[in-house]
C-alpha cells in the first residue's frame, strides 16, 4: 500500500520511459485493457379479465355467457457497458509509486530501495558546462565547416563527440533531512522532458523524485565519459601542490567551492521527476 505522502495526482516533468515500463512489467506484466459491466432488468405485468353477459332475444332460450382469463406481459432488458482502459506512461508510473518507500515518513533509505522522495529543491551542479553543451546540441555551430578537412561539419562533429554521456548533474535538498540527494538526467535529445518542460522548470519550487537508491556518494563520483576529456591533468597529482595561497584565510577547500561540493549524499537512479497536485475530492 502507498505511504500517506505519496500523491495520487501529479504532473510529470521528466520520465525515463524505458525504465518505467520495465519496472512496471516486473511488478505485474498484465495490463487491463477492457472491462464489462452488465445490468439486467425485468418487469412482469399481469391483468385479469372477468366478464359476464346475459342475452334474452325473442323466441330464444336465455343465453348466459361467462368469460374468464388472464393476460401476462413480461419484458427483459440487458445493458452491457464496456470500458476501455488507457494505459499511459503516467498510469504505469502511478502503479510503481504504490510500491515505493517514502523516507519522509521515518524510513531510512538503503541501497536498492524503490523510493518516492517529496519536497525536494533541485539545483544544477554543472550548470556552466551543461549550458554550453545545450548550445552545441541545439545546432548553434551547424554549418561551420573546415575546407581543409573535406568540409567537415564542426557542429555535427561536436554533437557526436559530446552527446554520448553528457548529463544534467543534480543536487537535491530536503527541508526535513540534512543528507542531500544526487542524480543525473542524460542529455539525449530535444524532447528530454515531458509536456514541453525544460531543465529550468525542475529547478523552480519543490518536486518529487521517483527512483532507486544506489547508496551514498560524493559529487565527484558522478562521472561520465565526457568528464575524462575535460581533465587533461594526471589524476595522481595532488592539487594542493599546484595551488599558491595568496591570503591567510584561503584554503584549497574554499577555493574548490566549499564543503557542499564534497558532501556525501544518496545517489538516486531517477525513474521520474514529478509535481504533486492537490485537488478536491
Amino acid at each position: 500500500m502507498p505511504e500517506n505522502n505519496i500523491p495520487g495526482l501529479f504532473t510529470v516533468y521528466y520520465m525515463n520511459q524505458q525504465k518505467v515500463f520495465e519496472t512496471r512489467m516486473l511488478l505485474d506484466n498484465k495490463l487491463k485493457t477492457t472491462s464489462s459491466k452488465e445490468n439486467q432488468n425485468g418487469t412482469t405485468k399481469r391483468a385479469s379479465l372477468n366478464a359476464e353477459a346475459e342475452l334474452n332475444p325473442p323466441f330464444l332460450t336465455k343465453l348466459r355467457a361467462k368469460l374468464e382469463g388472464s393476460v401476462r406481459h413480461e419484458k427483459q432488458e440487458k445493458i452491457v457497458d464496456t470500458l476501455e482502459y488507457v494505459n499511459t506512461n503516467s498510469r504505469m508510473l502511478a502503479d510503481i509509486m504504490e510500491h515505493c518507500k517514502a523516507p519522509e515518513s521515518g524510513t531510512t533509505l538503503a541501497e536498492g530501495d524503490l523510493a518516492y522522495i517529496g519536497d525536494v529543491s533541485l539545483e544544477l551542479i554543472n550548470e556552466e558546462e551543461i549550458r554550453g553543451i545545450m548550445a552545441i546540441m541545439s545546432g548553434t555551430f551547424d554549418g561551420i565547416t573546415v575546407p581543409d578537412a573535406g568540409d567537415l561539419d564542426i557542429g555535427h562533429m561536436m554533437q557526436s563527440f559530446i552527446g554520448d554521456g553528457a548529463a544534467f548533474k543534480l543536487r537535491g535538498n530536503r527541508a526535513r533531512r540534512r543528507t542531500p540527494l544526487y542524480a543525473k538526467i542524460p542529455l539525449d535529445g530535444e524532447e528530454m522532458f515531458e509536456s514541453g518542460y525544460t531543465i529550468d522548470d525542475l529547478l523552480i519550487g519543490k518536486v518529487g523524485i521517483v527512483g532507486i537508491c544506489k547508496g551514498k556518494i560524493t559529487p565527484v563520483q558522478m562521472k561520465s565519459p565526457l568528464d575524462y576529456f575535460q581533465q587533461p591533468d594526471d589524476p595522481k597529482r595532488t592539487p594542493q601542490n599546484d595551488i599558491v595561497i595568496c591570503g591567510k584565510n584561503l584554503s584549497p577547500t574554499a577555493m574548490t567551492g566549499g564543503g557542499n561540493r564534497v558532501e556525501q549524499g544518496y545517489y538516486i537512479d531517477i525513474l521520474a521527476v514529478i509535481q504533486a497536485v492537490s485537488f478536491e475530492a
